[in-house]
């Protein structure tokens, strides 16, 4: 993503690279990203009036942060801290799979979180705005090989009706009758279509 691109232009921008290069079509972009976001504890957000990702870079020394085995690594952690000078006051690497209980635990004061995992409802966490958009979408697409293009143009049709039919927030509640009800996907799915189609 260079400077000024907004999402709907590298979505834009993609789509056009995928069909002229591979013939594959971009059908829809679905509404919501599953990108990388910093999280704290609601209770945290409102007593340090954290809201943006410059909120946070104010407080980040007095703050413990813990991110996945690549995060680290990741030109996006570099180019965000950078952005924002964010430098806190301890920098904690973890199995994914313990970042939500390690933060709900207090053990951590912020912890990066993918955008649609509904344990950030779940856990009553709150994503901090990256209001200066350094770190880079990671919008749901649907795609189609050439093939399908060809064959199902109705099943394309069928497709393009959820152009950005689904927020963030959707797929989070969606996400999280997976994780905590134990839901197929297939299942979570029909809370989002029935009501739509009914």
């Amino acid at each position: 993503k260079g400077t000024g691109e907004t999402r709907r232009d590298v979505v834009d921008e993609v789509r056009r690279w995928l069909a002229a290069e591979h013939g594959i079509t971009l059908v829809a972009s679905l509404g919501f990203e599953n990108a990388y976001g910093f999280a704290v504890r609601r209770e945290t957000a409102d007593r340090l009036r954290l809201k943006s990702l410059s909120d946070l870079a104010r407080q980040a020394p007095a703050l413990s942060l813990a991110s996945d085995y690549e995060f680290f690594a990741r030109e996006e952690w570099r180019a965000v801290r950078s952005a924002y000078g964010l430098a806190f006051r301890e920098q904690r690497t973890m199995d994914p799979s313990l970042l939500y209980a390690a933060i709900e635990a207090g053990e951590v004061d912020v912890i990066t979180a993918y955008t649609s995992d509904g344990r950030i409802d779940a856990l009553f966490l709150a994503v901090l705005e990256d209001e200066r958009e350094v770190l880079p979408p990671y919008d749901a697409v649907v795609l189609a090989s050439p093939r399908l293009a060809r064959a199902a143009p109705d099943v394309l049709a069928a497709v393009r009706s959820l152009e950005g039919a689904i927020d963030a927030a959707t797929m989070r509640a969606l996400n999280r009758r997976v994780d905590e009800q134990g839901l197929s996907p297939a299942a979570a799915a029909r809370f989002f279509t029935a009501p739509a189609r009914a």
